[in-house]
Formats: C-alpha cells, structure tokens, sequence
C-alpha cells in the first residue's frame, strides 16, 4: 500500500514509526516548510512536497494519512478524495461540525474508506478496560493532564480557533472513549480556566444509561510532569482502575544494565493504523468512521458550550 503523511510534526513522526513495521510504503510527504528535512531525518525514499495536492495527484497513493491542525481536515480530505485515496485523519475530524459534515458528504459521494485517529480505543490497556465486565454501569473517571504542548507548528494549539481548546483537541480522547463504553451522553456540564498558554477543565458526563462520568483534562502542568493520564470504571459488579503512574513495565537486571520494555508488543497507534490499512484492502467499515467522530466532537463542543454559557448542556443541542 502507498502512503501519502500530511504533516512533518510530532504526530506524523509517530505514525511514520508505526508505518516502519508495517508492510506499507511512505511515498510522499507534504508539508509547507521543509518537508526535505523530515524526509532525509527519518532516510525515507519518499518524495517531499510542499503542498498536498501535488503530492496526490503525483505519487499515486492508496492512502493519504492527515496529520496536520486541525482546521486544515477538511481541505486535505477533499484532495484525497480528488485522488480516489482513502484518508486517515488524527482526531478531531474536523474544528466543527459544519467541517464534520463536509467531511462526511465528500467520502460518502467517493464511497472511500475514512477513518479518524481517536488512538485511546486501541491502546491495549483502555482495549482490555472495556471488554471487562463490571456490571452495571454506575461511574467513569478520565484524567489526561499534560504541560502545554510547545511542539505545535507556529503554536497552533495557542489559537483556539486553531485547535478548539482544551475539550475538542485533549479532553476528547476520554469523552470518545467513555462514549465506546457506556454509549451516548444526554448532557454535560463543564468548568474551565484559561490562560495565555494554560488551560485546565473538568466535565461531568450524565449517560442516557443513566451512569455518571467525569473528564479531566489539562494543558496547565509543569514541564517538570510527565504525562499522565489514569482511568477508572465502576459498576454494581466490578471496579477497573489504570494510571500512567503505576504501570508496571517489564524489567530485566543483567550484568550489562536494566532492560525496561513495555508489556504489549503493539503500541495503540500501531495497531489503529494497521487497523486502517486492513479496512482499507478489504473494503470494510473501519471501527471509528465519519459518524462516529463527529458524535465524539459534538460531545466536546458541548463541554465547549457548557463552560462558555455556565450551565449544563444537552448534547442533542449542539448541532452547529
């Protein structure tokens, strides 16, 4: 399979370690600075361009994998389609839901393979999470909590118009995951603050199955913090916890050192791609599509509305 990466960031270097042990070929790159310089880092044979379209209509991809802003999904998924290529694109699907809908008219008209990037499905621990049985459902918690992501290209995650903020580009990992779990959310109530290159948020989630949930999410720690995120579902017959901060990796004392390796052969984004690539050559719907994504950004917007206006929302509302 030929693929065509968007993007010359952190996201596309992590999907371009995941592609090395996978049996697909980097054809091409695209990004508007330097795409050169990515190219010869990673000793790719691919082709660098500076804009998408040229890169689609040139290489002859089977794929074109977006990882660029946000706000830039909707113009890049419409070269895809131009291409006949099917279209990988990181979470959010789109900054709106006006984008979402764009999205889902031009693949739907192409009848080619979509899929969005929401990674926390197929990380093995929140896999494993969610096939045990805890019973009824009764209460979620998620916390994802970060320093303020510098790698942005010109800070992009600054610009809220950019990156939708704290609930659509971070919180949102959790909020789509909750909703795997327990299913649709009918409102939500969220608080945030914000500074200049800060933010921090909390949003409690009432379930149509009438569980409760709660999302925290943050851009507001210290560089001194490592990434953190933990998990937590409770029902009338079982608890299930996970948190970054007690996983116990496996470790091997020699006489030449310590070898720490992680339990799971396969990273989440691993398997999410090799995930797509297999709908991809088999004509199958891919686990997180079109309508899928956009239910999970209409929850964060709602979480977004929620915090703006100071009372709860009801996610139905949100239709723009």
């Amino acid at each position: 399979m030929r693929i065509g990466i968007a993007g010359a960031g952190f996201m596309a270097e992590t999907h371009l370690a995941a592609y090395a042990e996978m049996d697909v070929e980097v054809v091409g790159v695209a990004a508007p600075s330097d795409p050169r310089r990515f190219v010869d880092e990673h000793g790719l044979d691919a082709t660098p361009y500076t804009d998408v379209a040229s890169m689609c209509a040139n290489e002859g991809i089977d794929a074109l994998d977006v990882c660029t802003p946000t706000h830039t999904h909707v113009d890049l998924v419409r070269c895809a389609v131009e291409a006949e290529a099917a279209v990988f694109v990181e979470k959010p699907i789109a900054s709106t839901l006006d984008g979402a809908r764009e999205i889902a008219d031009a693949v739907d008209r192409a009848e080619l393979t979509f899929m969005a990037g929401h990674v926390v499905r197929f990380f093995p621990e929140y896999a494993t999470a969610a096939e045990l049985e805890v019973g009824t459902p009764g209460v979620a918690r998620a916390r994802r909590l970060s320093p303020f992501p510098e790698w942005g290209s010109e800070d992009w995650f600054a610009d809220r118009e950019k990156s939708g903020g704290i609930f659509v580009d971070l919180a949102i990992h959790d909020l789509d995951y909750l909703r795997w779990c327990w299913g649709e959310v009918e409102r939500v109530f969220a608080r945030r603050h914000r500074e200049p290159r800060a933010e921090h948020g909390f949003v409690t989630l009432r379930f149509e199955c009438g569980a409760v949930g709660y999302v925290e999410a943050s851009w507001a720690q210290p560089e001194s913090r490592a990434f953190t995120s933990e998990l937590e579902l409770a029902g009338d017959a079982g608890l299930v916890e996970f948190s970054t901060e007690s996983d116990s990796p496996y470790r091997q004392w020699t006489d030449d050192g310590e070898l720490v390796e992680s339990p799971h052969a396969k990273g989440g984004y691993r398997r999410e791609l090799e995930h797509f690539v297999s709908c991809v050559e088999s004509g199958t719907d891919p686990a997180v599509g079109v309508r899928e994504a956009t239910e999970s950004l209409r929850l964060a917007l709602a979480a977004e509305r929620s915090a703006d206006r100071g009372r709860p929302i009801t996610v139905s509302e949100v239709v723009a």
